[in-house]
C-alpha cells in the first residue's frame, strides 16, 4: 500500500478507495520488490530512500514502461540505469525541482506532478561538503607532534642524546642502538628545523612564539574555538552529574552547545590546515617516531633507564634531569597529546545525524581528561621554544 494513501471510513468512500488500491497494487505489480532488490545493492545509501522516494521512482518506471525480467541480472546490476534515472527524477519530484511543464510535456501529464509537499532546502548538504575531514585529521597530527615533540621536549632529548654520542660521551658503539644514532647524526641537516616546525605549528594550530614569514596566514582564532569547546564538555560534564541519566543516551542534558562549537572547529581547520600541512604532518611524524625508535632502543633504555623498570618514559625522565635540569609532568604531556588527537578525530569525524552514544561518551571521557591535566602539564611545562640553540648539531668539520 502506497505510504500516503488514506482510505475514507464515509458512507459510499470505501469501496472506491480499497477499488483504487487494488487498481495500484496491480498497476505496480513486482516493482516495489524489485526496487528493494536495487536498494539492497548499497549503490547508495539506504536511509535515502524514504517512501516518497521510492513511491516516486515507481511512478518513473512505470511511466516508462520499463520491463524487469531477469531477478538475477537486476542483482548483478542490471538494469541500473533505470534505477539511477528513477532516483534521480524522485529526489526532484520529491524536492519541488520539477517544473511543471516539464510534467505537462509527459503523457498524462506526469504521475510526478503535484507531489511536492512544499517543505525547502535548508543548505544542511552544503554545510557537511564544506568540511575536509582529512584537513583536521592532520592537524590532529600537528597537534600530537607539537605535545610530544616540542612541549614535553622529545626533538630536543634525541638531538641532545645523538649530539653527546657524536661526541664520543655515550658508550654505544655497535648494534641497532649506533645503527639508529647514526643515521639520525648523518640526516641532521635534511630534517625540518625547529623554526620550520614551529612556523607549521603557528599557521595551522597557532601554537609556540615562533616567528612566521610576512605572507603566513596563523590560525588565530583556533585556540579561542578549543577552549570554547572545553568549556562546553565541562559545562555538560557538570549538569549531567545533577540530573538522573545524565550521561545516558536520553539524557535531558542538551548536546546542542557542544555540537554547534564542534563544527566551528570542522569549518576552521578545513581553511587552515591546508597547503604543504600533510606533507609536512608526515615529515613531522616519521621524525618523531624515529625519536622514539631511539629512545626506547633496549640498549638506550639499560644506559639510561636506572634500576627501576625501563620504559621509553623513564628515560625521558632521566635524560630530562639530566640535560634540561627538570623532569616534566609526563603523565600530563601524554594525555595532552593522546587525548587531545582523540578530540581531533572526534571533530573529523563528527556528524550530527550520526553520533553513537559510545562515541560521544568517549569523546566526553578524552576531553574532561585533557582539561584535567591542562593544568598540571602547565604548571611543570619547559619552556617550549626556549634556548633553541643550545642543542644545534654541529658541522662535521667542527671540533666537540
Amino acid at each position: 500500500m502506497p505510504s500516503n494513501t488514506k482510505i475514507s471510513l464515509n458512507p459510499g468512500a470505501l469501496e472506491a478507495a480499497v477499488l483504487k488500491l487494488i487498481n495500484s497494487v496491480n498497476e505496480q505489480g513486482q516493482l516495489p520488490a524489485l526496487l528493494e532488490i536495487y536498494i539492497e545493492s548499497n549503490e547508495i545509501e539506504k536511509s535515502r530512500f524514504t517512501p516518497e522516494v521510492k513511491a516516486a521512482m515507481i511512478d518513473y518506471l512505470l511511466d516508462r514502461g520499463v520491463q524487469i525480467d531477469d531477478i538475477d541480472k537486476l542483482k548483478k546490476g542490471g538494469y541500473d540505469e533505470h534505477f539511477a534515472l528513477a532516483y534521480d527524477y524522485a529526489l526532484s519530484t520529491a524536492g519541488g525541482e520539477e517544473d511543471p511543464l516539464d510534467a505537462a510535456r509527459r503523457k498524462g501529464g506526469g504521475r510526478g506532478f503535484g507531489q511536492w509537499d512544499f517543505s525547502v532546502d535548508h543548505f544542511e548538504d552544503v554545510e557537511e561538503q564544506g568540511v575536509v575531514k582529512e584537513n583536521i585529521l592532520a592537524a590532529g597530527a600537528l597537534d600530537y607532534i607539537f605535545e610530544f615533540g616540542e612541549r614535553l621536549g622529545v626533538f630536543r632529548l634525541v638531538d641532545a642524546l645523538v649530539l653527546n654520542w657524536a661526541a664520543g660521551s655515550i658508550d654505544v658503539v655497535e648494534g641497532p642502538a649506533a645503527a639508529r644514532l647514526y643515521r639520525y647524526w648523518k640526516l641532521r641537516e635534511e630534517r625540518a628545523s625547529l623554526d620550520e616546525r614551529g612556523m607549521v605549528y603557528r599557521r595551522v594550530l597557532s601554537k609556540g612564539s615562533t616567528e612566521v614569514l610576512s605572507r603566513m596566514v596563523v590560525n588565530e582564532p583556533f585556540p579561542l574555538l578549543w577552549r570554547n569547546l572545553m568549556a562546553e564538555v565541562a559545562e555538560y560534564i557538570d549538569k549531567t552529574e545533577k540530573v538522573d541519566d545524565g550521561a545516558g543516551e536520553f539524557s535531558p542534558v542538551s548536546r546542542s552547545r557542544i555540537y554547534q562549537a564542534t563544527r566551528e572547529l570542522q569549518y576552521n581547520l578545513t581553511e587552515y590546515c591546508t597547503g604543504m600541512a600533510h606533507v609536512q604532518a608526515r615529515e613531522f611524524y616519521a621524525q618523531l617516531q624515529e625519536c622514539f625508535e631511539i629512545l626506547k632502543d633496549d640498549e638506550i633504555m639499560s644506559y639510561f633507564g636506572g634500576n627501576r623498570r625501563k620504559s621509553l618514559w623513564t628515560v625521558i625522565e632521566r635524560l630530562s634531569k639530566e640535560e634540561f635540569g627538570a623532569s616534566p609532568n609526563i603523565a600530563a604531556h601524554r594525555s595532552l597529546a593522546v587525548d587531545g588527537n582523540r578530540i581531533f578525530q572526534w571533530i573529523a569525524n563528527f556528524n550530527e545525524a550520526a553520533v553513537r552514544q559510545e562515541d560521544f561518551i568517549a569523546f566526553l571521557q578524552a576531553a574532561e581528561s585533557y582539561i584535567l591535566n591542562f593544568t598540571s602539564a602547565s604548571d611543570q611545562e619547559m619552556d617550549e621554544f626556549a634556548e633553541e640553540d643550545d642543542f644545534e648539531f654541529a658541522d662535521e668539520d667542527d671540533d666537540f
